[in-house]
């Protein structure tokens, strides 16, 4: 036959028992196993996924399909004895009871049909096994030994009890070498089963159990190997192999999604959540169809996520337990979870989607590979998971992952495999920036600070939504987005940690972000580019592209504290430098900022009030700190700037004060970056720069600015009027521009002392004060803005505009700015 497509409209990649039956379809059309006739049915078989729907190529047709599965198909031995329901552990080898696993295991015993060799060959090595008969004895000797216990009193009694802990006692020491004993007699098509519940450690003496099959191969009550067995048993005879009167009709729709009528009830458990159950139809309870052929496929598709050890090749320690694509649970990324749900997942499985046609032994390969790397490790959780997959791009032809998390919905309620949503694989890698949230293991740490039982609600609210957001930046179409959140939880986060001394035993202060989570997140609005230069301030402009932290003596003494220390109390470490740690982390070395033994020092300044009262506070620190640190120059230099454009939206309230906010506190812990200088839109409403502006921002400039770009003397140094800030806070909100006609007349003076010069002074020119309008030049400007306005630092190509509208003569001929101007009135 000629290889053909056949599309599977029964096996979509959600719910998990779908996909999970599209490669347990895929895996026995090619085991020669698990076929009566002991070939594989088509050894040249592949399949792929197209449209959220399984294909496959092969010689196959649709009827040969069927027949295949109806007539050939020998069922691998999906049993796990260790579990007290699957038959093996019901006292006297479960030959007299009458429950439903028991009766199941006689039955494929004493069955005599060919299809059912594996499963038979299995049943009697377990049997056979010292350890299994053992284990059923003891069991059985405890549970008799309770019965008549309960019938004594007293002395007779206590005997009676004590004996009966001596048994458990021995009763667990043999079910803790049960495991071992077990995959030494056993043959590889039952090993499969068994390593795809657990992954056994003889250096740890102990077994870890797969998230996919619960507490190994048990959900609760339900044993998955006792459902696998009852399925069997309604699709063909035990006798003689046929398949019984509605079998085909059940495969059709299992592999076709042919409509049919289904007379069987029940449920497939945890891998379709909604099947069935409390609260699952109209009313308080019902029971779903159930095709008894989506239980046996998709059991059958579950031995492809055996687990392994796994070591590192340096390492020489114990292995650890490693089960394909499975990850520990994170309640981030998807919406659905709660940073106070009592109920924590039990795990996360994210099963591939491949686009190109592959067969089953690469997918074999790719699934005992299974793992996926961040930074040299094993991805731990899924949030690792993500940042793997956004990070190293399209491998292996995967186009991305589905995500499921085993989700109890109450405490008294069965997991379920809950979609969480489709991961998807970009074309091309990016740089993993939440790394550098991993400094000196920071987000770990933060992680186990929030999710302690003892953490206040805002805690574990900010690291949910960070986490959130952390998840978001994983996905190339909204990287900005979710970088911008990250940056504003991170702040959130800081903000707990800065008023929490509890916390910050614990917890560092956040490392220094690298420029290109400014980068990534910048959007250009006036916002964002306000928060970015005030976030810079207190790191001088030519250290950017650098690292700050080990930039050396040309950090000290130029515009200590740094932002940073507005927001969280930062010590102030010896040579008037707020310290820096240094330490190694791998072979790189990395810095980051410590906290203060003060709870509440005096650079603290930052509180819930509106940006503008907030910016006015720093304002004044940092002119306080001009004096306590006998700087020689004003600190308020940034390493980063904002466009006049910009400073002109926030006078004008054409502006976001809350998210401005919000962007700086996290902001203040990344390294500085300039942006790049963005054209006005074209379709912008033009907006108008006040001329008081113009005068008093050059006042409040660093001198060294000044010098750059006036043609003064170098040793020229203009002292901040005293009661310059003073006036325009005073005048808060008023609009009338008294105060603000003060203030301009307080910087003239002070600036024609300092050899400023500028023609509308009204005591240097004749002309000045008509020029100047002095009566109007406040009027309809916000004095309190204004002031917050002088925090907002500014480009050298700025100043030379303001200069130029205001000081005219000071300005070098050959110096002319790439900035636009905006109007001055």
């Amino acid at each position: 036959m000629t290889s053909d497509r056949l599309t599977l409209q029964g096996c979509s990649p959600t719910p998990l028992a779908s996909y999970l039956k599209a490669l347990g379809v895929l895996r026995l059309i090619s085991s020669s196993a698990n076929n009566v006739k002991g070939v594989a049915a088509d050894p040249d078989v592949s399949g792929w996924w197209e449209g959220e729907r399984f294909h496959l190529k092969s010689s196959l047709g649709h009827g040969d399909l069927l027949e295949f599965i109806l007539q050939d198909y020998a069922p691998s031995p999906v049993i796990a004895p260790w579990n007290g329901r699957a038959g093996f552990l019901e006292g006297e080898g479960g030959t007299h009871s009458t429950r439903e696993g028991a009766v199941l295991i006689r039955d494929v015993d004493q069955s005599a049909c060919s299809r059912l060799r594996l499963m038979r060959s299995a049943v009697r090595q377990l049997k056979s096994n010292d350890d299994l008969v053992n284990l059923d004895r003891l069991r059985t000797e405890a549970k008799e030994l309770g019965r008549k216990a309960e019938k004594l009193r007293g002395d007779e009694r206590r005997t009676v009890k004590e004996r009966q802990r001596l048994v458990d006692r021995k009763a667990k020491g043999i079910k803790s070498k049960l495991l071992p004993s077990l995959r030494s007699i056993i043959d590889d098509v039952h090993l499969e089963y068994v390593d795809s519940c657990f992954v056994i450690s003889p250096e740890a003496g102990n077994a870890k159990a797969a998230p996919l099959l619960g507490a190994g191969g048990v959900d609760g009550s339900r044993d998955f190997g006792v459902r696998f067995a009852a399925a069997l048993k309604k699709t063909f005879s035990f006798d003689t192999g046929r398949p019984l009167a509605d079998s085909e009709r059940g495969l059709r729709s299992a592999l076709f999604k042919t409509p049919v009528r289904l007379d069987g009830l029940g449920s497939i458990g945890m891998f379709s959540p909604g099947g069935s159950g409390p609260n699952s139809t109209v009313g308080f309870e019902g029971l779903n169809a159930l095709n008894h052929w989506d239980i046996i496929l998709a059991m059958e598709g579950i031995v492809v996520f055996a687990g392994t050890l796994t070591r590192r090749w340096d390492s020489s320690g114990q292995g650890r337990a490693s089960f394909p694509f499975s990850f520990e649970p994170t309640q981030a990324g998807s919406g659905v979870f709660s940073s106070v749900d009592p109920n924590r997942p039990r795990g996360e499985i994210w099963t591939p989607i491949w686009g190109k046609p592959a067969r089953y032994a690469e997918l074999h390969a790719l699934f005992s590979e299974g793992r996926l790397t961040i930074g040299g490790r094993t991805a731990r959780d899924g949030l690792d998971a993500a940042r793997s997959v956004a990070k190293v791009g399209v491998s292996r032809g995967i186009k991305g992952f589905e995500r499921f998390s085993f989700v109890q919905p109450g405490r008294q309620m069965p997991y379920q495999a809950t979609p969480l949503g489709r991961i998807r694989t970009p074309r091309v890698g990016r740089r993993d920036l939440i790394a550098d949230l991993e400094v000196g293991d920071w987000l770990q740490r933060a992680r186990r600070a929030s999710g302690d039982k003892n953490a206040p609600g805002n805690a574990k609210a900010a690291m949910h939504a960070l986490e959130n957001a952390l998840f978001t930046m994983t996905d190339g179409n909204r990287s900005l987005e979710g970088v911008q959140k990250a940056i504003v939880q991170l702040g959130r986060f800081g903000a707990w940690l800065s008023n929490s001394p509890k916390g910050r035993e614990v917890v560092p202060p956040p490392p220094l972000l690298s420029r290109s989570w400014l980068r990534r997140a910048d959007d250009g609005s006036p916002e964002y580019r306000i928060a970015a230069a005030l976030a810079g301030i207190g790191i001088a402009p030519s250290l950017v592209g650098e690292e700050v932290a080990s930039a050396g003596p040309r950090a000290k003494n130029w515009g200590f504290p740094p932002m940073a220390a507005h927001f969280a109390p930062l010590t102030d470490g010896p040579g008037d430098s707020f310290e820096l740690k240094t330490f190694f982390q791998g072979r790189r070395l990395r810095h980051r900022r410590i906290w203060a033994a003060n709870n509440r020092p005096p650079t603290v300044v930052w509180s819930r009030g509106g940006l503008t009262r907030n910016m006015i506070a720093v304002l004044d620190r940092r002119m306080v700190e001009t004096s306590i640190r006998g700087l020689e120059d004003k600190p308020l230099g940034s390493a980063s700037s904002a466009q006049l454009s910009d400073v002109a939206a926030y006078l004008t309230g054409n502006f976001d004060d809350a998210r401005c906010s919000e962007l700086l506190a996290g902001m203040v812990w990344a390294k500085p970056v300039r942006l790049q200088a963005r054209a006005p839109n074209s379709k912008s409403v033009p907006v108008t720069l006040p001329f008081a502006y113009a005068v008093l921002r050059p006042i409040l400039s660093p001198n060294a600015a000044l010098i750059q770009v006036c043609a003064i003397p170098q040793r020229t140094s203009i002292p901040i009027p005293p009661n310059l800030i003073g006036l325009l806070r005073s005048g808060g909100t008023s609009l009338d521009g008294r105060e603000i006609n003060r203030a301009v007349h307080s910087a003239f003076a002070r600036a024609r002392s300092s050899g400023l010069i500028s023609s509308y002074d009204p005591i240097r020119s004749s002309g000045g004060a008509a020029a100047l309008g002095s009566s109007r030049i406040g009027v309809g400007v916000r004095p309190d803005r204004l002031a917050a306005a002088m925090l907002i630092p500014i480009s050298n190509f700025g100043l030379s505009s303001l200069l130029r509208r205001a000081y005219p003569g000071t300005i070098a001929g050959t110096n002319h700015s790439s900035e636009e101007t905006p109007n001055a009135n």
